[in-house]
């Protein structure tokens, strides 16, 4: 009797076992968060402090957009070569190490190295996806909607508790990450060390040219706005990182000496290259949007005709809201995936963002129907985020688990330049008595909108449901 009712004691207790290796994930992918959602409303307040101006503040979020974009294939091609593990205790620890230093000792210098040192986060995902999908494949998708849950609910509480602490001095702000510094730093020596790197080294040719390739391309989207898109810089800079990441595809399509920096190969599985498309237009559509939501809560509408004049505080509350529909969505995309399959449940993320865009459109004047499509867009934010993510290593080799998660990872960061980029010249170009105008703030959002809907248009080519043979 006992044995057709208790389940037996090893699956009870690789339950346990994989239970809490998500929880540790999750407590690290915290700090993730709280390190992204901290730096908001922290860096714009530095001025006086630091006695800076705003170009150089622009420069520090500048410096942290390259980085990103540069350690993305970086720090995921290192896991697969030395170890999930082992890269990504050094990823935190370097991450637990800006941290602190931005604590202990804030000054220019401190906070913009820190800032370089806190974009190893880019690497938790990739990294923890390589130990999750050796350790248990079947949980690989819930254990990634666990963690980008914690990483969207911890970006908007990162920030609201930045914003309380630093009121009136913001360099205190920045030990809000430190407690999640030391958990996250303490959960990585409680993961597994699954899988075998390959110990194939890096081709630093190639990875030269991908660095240097991404630095020029990303310097020219940020800096346009503020150069001109036909100024020499502008122009130098774009031509020559678009020149050399075209030489890293050449070089990593035929291997330099059998080595390649990362295999661009795994494009030709269908839903790999689906899946990197579509994430490009969800980053485009998505996270490029935040500066500009900010602007117009923010605004006076006797001063701009739009807005609700909310201050900084009331802007942080309402984006640690928003971030709570991000984290049901997350945590729901595996259950969706399964019951609707992948290709309808991207789709649906790519068409309730578009909707969300819209409704902000045609509703903006009232602060009930703006929150309304301001909250179609976090929920799509949480399900497009762990799905696309989940999705990514499906069908690639073990080996190249956290490589196939970084390149995602990489048409995530380079879609959030270009739709940044794009916001920019729009606002830009709308401008009135210092204020972007209401037709601007329009414009905005109907080309959001149409990029949100490429990204459906691009999730609706991914192959009907083959969830049992990826498992597989």
């Amino acid at each position: 009797m006992a044995s057709k009712t208790a389940p037996p004691a090893t699956a009870a207790v690789a339950r346990r076992t994989i239970t809490g290796m998500i929880v540790a994930m999750a407590l690290i992918e915290s700090l993730s968060g709280a390190t992204q959602g901290y730096l908001n409303p922290i860096l714009p307040a530095l001025g006086p402090s630091f006695s800076i101006d705003d170009p150089t503040i622009n420069g520090i979020f500048l410096i942290s957009n390259v980085s990103f974009a540069v350690l993305t294939p970086i720090i995921s091609r290192l896991g697969d070569s030395y170890g999930y593990r082992l890269v990504l205790r050094w990823s935190t620890a370097v991450v637990a190490a800006g941290v602190l230093m931005m604590a202990l000792w804030p000054s220019l210098w401190t906070v913009t190295i820190g800032v370089v040192m806190l974009t190893c986060v880019v690497g938790f995902i990739p990294l923890m996806m390589g130990i999750l999908r050796v350790s248990s494949p079947a949980q690989t998708r819930t254990g990634v909607s666990v963690m980008i849950g914690m990483l969207m609910i911890m970006v908007g509480a990162g920030g609201l508790l930045a914003g309380i602490i630093g009121v009136d001095d913001p360099t205190l702000g920045f030990w809000v990450a430190v407690p999640f510094a030391v958990v996250g730093l303490l959960c990585s020596f409680v993961l597994p060390d699954a899988g075998t790197p390959t110990r194939e080294g890096l081709a630093l040719v190639p990875l030269l040219a991908c660095s240097l390739g991404l630095i020029g391309f990303v310097v020219a989207l940020s800096m346009g706005p503020d150069w001109g898109w036909l100024d020499a810089k502008t122009l130098g800079s774009g031509i020559i990182g678009l020149a050399l990441l075209a030489y890293w595809v050449v070089l990593d399509a035929r291997g330099v000496n059998g080595k390649r920096f990362m295999d661009l190969r795994m494009l030709a599985i269908p839903r790999i290259r689906t899946v990197s498309l579509a994430t490009f237009f969800f980053g485009f559509a998505s996270i490029s949007y935040f500066g500009t939501n900010g602007i117009f809560l923010y605004s006076n509408p006797d001063k701009t005709g739009y807005g609700f004049a909310l201050s900084p505080l009331m802007i942080a509350i309402v984006l640690a809201a928003a971030s709570v529909l991000s984290l049901l969505s997350s945590l729901l995309t595996s259950r969706a995936l399964s019951l609707f399959g992948e290709r309808a449940t991207l789709v649906f993320a790519g068409l309730l963002l578009a909707g969300g865009f819209l409704v902000m459109a045609a509703a903006h004047g009232s602060l009930a129907g703006y929150c309304a499509g301001f909250a179609m867009f976090n929920l799509s934010l949480g399900m497009y985020q762990a799905g696309t993510r989940a999705l990514s290593v499906e069908g690639v080799p073990l080996e190249e688990t956290s490589t196939a998660a970084g390149l995602n990872e990489l048409a995530l960061s380079v879609g959030i330049a270009v739709g940044a980029a794009v916001v920019k010249l729009i606002s830009s170009s709308s401008v009135q008595s210092g204020h972007i105008s209401e037709g601007g703030l329009l414009s905005i959002w109907i080309a959001l909108a149409i990029a949100a809907f490429i990204a459906a248009a691009a999730a609706a080519r991914y192959p009907k449901r083959h969830a049992a043979a990826t498992a597989a």
